[in-house]
């Protein structure tokens, strides 16, 4: 039994056995089985990315293959070629133009003379164009005595653009002394301005021979820059050419000299008079003060400049912004106020009449030491001007005798071109240097391999071509008409050959000699000082031509008024500034002041406190320094500035319906005009009792106010046949208003109600200004009778609203109208014992008038169904109004008279009463 449960156990316990193993077997299979499909699936998205890989690879190869051979096989860009190169000046012009861009050659020949004023000009540039006249002016007041060349630096691939490709805008004027670098010209661009520059540059500096001479120069001058050496020679005496250069390096900054600069050249001149012992020296005088060189920094031009711009102050001073974007007003208006005198400013003339008059009380304003110096500056001022006018007219007429009376014959006059710069012109025309002197000389070809002819004809202007000297006076020339230059290839071996002609030609030609008794010799001191005198009229009567000079006014009575001690005592210290009314009259217009008519006016200007005030008197000294100590005093009243530019706004509406708006050619769209009003009008337009006023602020430089315009014009044109509501407009950047009506953003839409103008109302900025927005903004703002007669007007314009649902809408207005109008009536009766007879009586017809015409109004909307279609109704709503609107008006003076008369009455009453209490109280 025992071996048989043995049996029996090992037997189960094998099946057991046999059945793990089985699935032992099974288990690892089928993990088997699963590894291998897991590493297939692996090998395969390796092989399947690495094939994208390489696909990806092969794309981008032949992408970038295709690429080059397009890049390759393709054309270059077609560009468009430029216009050809024309002559900006005239052939007869003194002008050398190179009109191609040839900088060298240019270079070459402003190496030759010793002063050379040159334009890079632009042939399409508009201030180019502008300027041409105004350089070719200055060019023939002042030829021979400078060079003045133009080249043409915008013409593609010229050396001119090739070397100067950065030009940010043209014209640019450059002056170039003889082997030195240029100097910019940074003045006003016309020629009685540039006149005085080249003045300047002519004679940069004035030698002093008596401190009397030093002292005309301050009371002439700004300030004065003197220089002091032991002077032999030019080559021989240090420190000369630096000042030299100096004051012609100035003239960058000061193109108009107000800074002059002199020179004492006597050792014992300047140790006995100056108290100067070392050379060189220099010394900066001024109104107030002089300073002197410092002795430890070296004596250079860029020092002595430095020195210069550091140091000097005026009293008052010319300015010139550049007519560009600039802080050139900005420093003074941060420091304080500043008094602007507007005038002309002549520069051909030395003497500023009107300007020399803000000197004068400058120094008086500013000298509060009691400087001997300044009293005696102020006291020569105040002699010239009282004899300016005297001394202006015998000027004129000296200028007029020497013209007239010339008793002496004039050398013969100075040819276009000298041989040495004939020459050069004709090397370079055969060179194919582009120029308008070679348009004079007709080239033939005789053999293009070899040789080329170049043939002079002497025409209208045979000087310029002609063999002439400028220093000398030819008697005979044995070759005539024409001269003939043979032109080689090589341009060296051309220009030798030339050299030797020019010899040979010199052989045959007689010359006078300049050793010339008295008046005929063109050297001697009568003749050079007569043609002085010449070159001096020739420039007073060329200003004169520019403007007549302007004086001030006399005082007509004599006064005792002190600037120093009501400046001295108060911080309100003005800076003076001079500007030329002529050419920048858009400072004095943008600040409100017209000065077409009058070109010379002051205005304080305060830039903290936003206020300026204007002289209106004319110009005079006791009318200044009274503006001027009552502006100390805070007496002057702010002037608003008012300007005018467009009185109305107009605008076409578009249609609707989008029909054809034009019929036998004229425009049908309704038009709406807005009276665009200014500081003048303001106040009495915005306070009409009689008008509920909308006003929009806008400004030219708000690009959001225009684009609101249709929306404002539109509202506008809706409500126009309201004879009681107004829609205007003003500028609020060029119209100065009191604080209380000012804004400080646009566009600011307000609302002022007829009889509550205290209750104006600002269209929310949080709202977007939009049609239906800005009307329910008006509508909301309008009394019960206005805003019935706006909502018909809206009913006949038809905005989009269905013309019964609109109707409707105004009938229900009336009904809520007549319902508050019955509760005021109510209101009156209770209160009768409380009232004057005569005013309740007036109250309640004014009351029983507006139900009546506002039930007729109810009652006419009621029989129509559309306004825009029924034009009868329409006619008697608006007569209904207008009847209306009289008999209240005459109703609501009754009820004002009646008020003052009940007050009045009121009054006299009660002051027996006030005495019998003051009795019984004694």
């Amino acid at each position: 039994m025992a071996g048989r449960e043995f049996s029996e156990k090992r037997e189960t316990i094998s099946v057991r056995n046999a059945d793990n193993l089985s699935r032992q077997i099974t288990s690892t299979s089928t993990s088997e089985s699963s590894n291998d499909v897991a590493k297939r699936g692996l090998m395969m998205d390796e092989r399947l990315s690495a094939k994208m890989f390489s696909y990806e690879i092969i794309c981008l190869l032949i992408v970038i293959i295709f690429t080059a051979m397009a890049a390759l096989q393709s054309s270059p860009p077609r560009l468009s070629k430029p216009p050809l190169a024309k002559p900006f000046f005239d052939q007869n012009s003194p002008i050398l133009d190179f009109y191609k861009g040839h900088l060298e050659a240019m270079i070459e020949r402003i190496i030759q003379a010793d002063f050379s004023f040159v334009m890079y000009y632009a042939p399409w540039d508009a201030e180019s164009q502008a300027l041409r006249h105004e350089f070719e002016s200055v060019a023939r007041f002042y030829y021979p005595q400078i060079f003045f060349a133009a080249i043409n630096c915008w013409h593609p691939d010229s050396e001119c653009r090739t070397q100067y490709n950065k030009i940010h805008g043209y014209p640019v004027l450059m002056l170039y002394p003889s082997r030195d670098s240029g100097i910019y010209y940074r003045g006003i661009r016309t020629a009685p301005y540039m006149i005085r520059f080249l003045d300047a540059l002519v004679n940069p500096i004035v030698r002093i021979t008596h401190k009397e001479q030093l002292m005309e120069l301050l009371v002439d001058y700004d300030a004065v820059v003197v220089g002091y050496f032991n002077f032999t020679r030019l080559d021989t005496t240090p420190g000369y050419r630096e000042f030299y250069k100096a004051a012609i390096r100035s003239l960058e900054r000061d193109p108009n000299r107000d800074v002059v600069f002199a020179i004492v050249t006597s050792e014992l001149c300047s140790k006995l008079h100056y108290g100067i012992y070392k050379f060189p020296s220099a010394s900066l005088l001024m109104w107030n003060e002089s300073l002197s060189y410092p002795e430890d920094r070296e004596w250079t031009f860029d020092n002595i400049l430095n020195w210069i711009s550091n140091s000097v102050h005026q009293p008052s001073l010319w300015l010139q912004p550049p007519g560009i974007k600039a802080l050139t007003l900005a420093p003074y208006l941060r420091e304080g106020p500043v008094l602007f005198l507007f005038t002309p400013r002549n520069p051909l003339h030395t003497e500023n009449y009107i300007y020399n008059l803000i000197r004068e009380i400058g120094l008086q304003y500013y000298n509060c030491a009691d400087s001997i110096l300044v009293k005696d500056i102020i006291a020569r001022l105040e002699t010239k001007r009282r004899t300016a006018v005297i001394r202006h007219f015998s000027k004129n007429q000296e200028c007029v005798d020497l013209q007239r009376n010339e008793s002496y014959i004039e050398q013969v006059k100075d040819s276009a071109a000298s041989i040495s710069i004939q020459q050069w012109i004709n090397n370079s025309c055969c060179a194919n240097v582009a120029m308008n002197k070679c348009l004079l000389c007709k080239t033939n070809v005789i053999n293009p391999l070899k040789k080329e002819m170049c043939v002079i004809i002497s025409k209208k202007f045979n000087d310029v071509c002609k063999d002439t000297d400028i220093f000398t006076n030819p008697v005979t020339i044995r070759q005539h008409q024409k001269d003939v230059y043979n032109c080689n290839k090589n341009y060296i071996s051309m220009k030798l050959e030339e050299e030797l002609k020019l010899k040979r030609l010199h052989a045959g030609i007689e010359y006078k000699s300049s050793l010339l008794k008295n008046k005929n010799d063109s050297q001697s001191a009568s003749v050079v000082r007569r043609n002085f005198f010449k070159d001096d009229c020739k420039k007073w009567t060329a200003g004169n031509d520019y403007h007549p000079s302007v004086f001030p006014r006399e005082s007509s009575r004599q006064f005792n008024i002190s600037l120093k001690e009501s400046v001295c005592k108060t911080n309100k210290t003005l800076a003076l500034i001079a500007i030329d009314s002529l050419h920048y009259f858009q400072f004095a217009e943008h600040l409100g002041i017209d000065i077409s008519k009058n070109k010379t006016t002051v205005i304080i200007l305060d830039a903290a406190l936003e206020s300026q005030y204007v002289m209106h008197h004319e110009f005079s000294e006791y009318v200044l320094v009274d503006f001027i100590n009552n502006y100390t005093q805070s007496l002057l009243q702010r002037t608003l500035r008012s300007n005018n530019a467009q009185h109305y706004k107009e605008w076409k509406l578009l249609d609707k319906d989008n029909n054809n708006t034009q019929q036998n050619g004229a425009d049908l769209r309704p038009k709406i005009r807005v009276p665009e009003l200014t500081t003048r009008n303001f106040l009495s337009t915005i306070l009409d009792s009689t008008k509920d006023v909308v006003i929009m602020y806008h400004s030219p430089y708000c690009g959001f106010c225009n684009a609101i315009s249709y929306v404002y014009l539109t509202v506008a044109y809706y409500l126009s046949n309201m004879n009681h509501l107004t829609f205007v407009r003003i500028d609020g950047d060029n119209n100065d208003l009191p604080w209380e009506y000012s804004m400080n953003r646009f566009p600011s839409i307000l609302f002022f109600p007829a009889k509550r103008k205290e209750d104006s109302t600002v269209y929310p900025f949080s709202v977007p200004i939009t049609i239906p927005n800005l009307l329910n903004f008006v509508l909301a703002n309008l009394d019960g009778d206005s805003h019935v007669e706006a909502l018909t007007n809206i009913c006949q314009v038809g905005t989009g609203e269905a013309p019964d649902k609109c109707i409707a809408r105004t009938r229900r207005l009336c009904l809520d109208i007549i319902e508050e109008l019955l509760q005021d009536y109510r209101k009156l009766r209770r209160h009768l014992s409380f009232l004057n007879k005569k005013i309740v009586r007036n109250k309640r017809k004014i009351i029983l008038l507006k139900l009546e015409h506002i039930k007729d109004i109810h009652l006419i909307l009621g029989s129509t169904v559309d306004l825009s279609k029924d034009p009868k109704k329409t006619r008697l709503i608006k007569r209904k109004f207008f009847k209306y609107y009289n008999v209240i008006k005459s109703l609501e003076t009754d009820e004002k008279i009646k008020k003052q008369s009940s007050e009045s009455q009121s009054a006299v009453h009660a002051t027996p009463t006030k005495r019998d209490n003051l009795r019984s109280e004694l």
